[in-house]
């Protein structure tokens, strides 16, 4: 007679109890539904993919080494190869409360915390097609002219005059 041990095996999967009939299943990892469908992934190790159930969302994960020697540079590629078909519904913008000129079709930004001003403008080629360097012109003084106006732009300024971002 031959005696054969069996030991405790760790078996990761899904398990279910049904309140009605007092009984409980279980399936195992590799045998349960996925949660996960559409999945793409892109070079880097970056992936996409929606989730199953009655509420599916969008995921995305980014991987980056620890050792790159641009981790922003990894994750911004492969950001956009993962969203190259998603396209947004309006231009993507400053926060409106860093807004400092809207007007004439100029619009400028200023982020405090970076020290930065972004601004553009919006020419009608089909009003100003001989004259759209004047245009251009125009809104270039326009900035030079709105921006002293800004009592948010005047307090950056003063602050980096006086050293405040060494």
């Amino acid at each position: 007679m031959v005696s054969t041990k069996s030991k405790k095996v760790r078996v990761r999967g899904t398990g279910c109890f049904d309140p009605e009939d007092n009984s409980f299943g279980f399936t195992a990892f590799n045998e349960a539904p996925s949660t996960q469908t559409k999945v793409k992934s892109c070079a880097g190790g970056g992936k996409r993919w929606v989730t199953t159930g009655s509420d599916p969302s969008k995921m995305i994960t980014l991987k980056s080494k620890e050792s790159s020697a641009d981790q922003y540079a990894d994750f911004v590629s492969q950001f956009n190869a993962l969203t190259k078909d998603l396209k947004p519904k309006a231009p993507v913008e400053p926060p409106m409360e860093q807004r400092v000129v809207n007007e004439a079709g100029l619009q400028c930004w200023l982020d405090e915390p970076k020290a930065e001003l972004t601004f553009s403008g919006t020419i009608d080629l089909s009003k100003h097609p001989r004259d759209w360097q004047a245009e251009v012109l125009r809104q270039v003084q326009l900035v030079v002219k709105r921006l002293p106006a800004s009592e948010t732009f005047n307090k950056l300024i003063n602050y980096l005059k006086n050293g405040g971002n060494k």
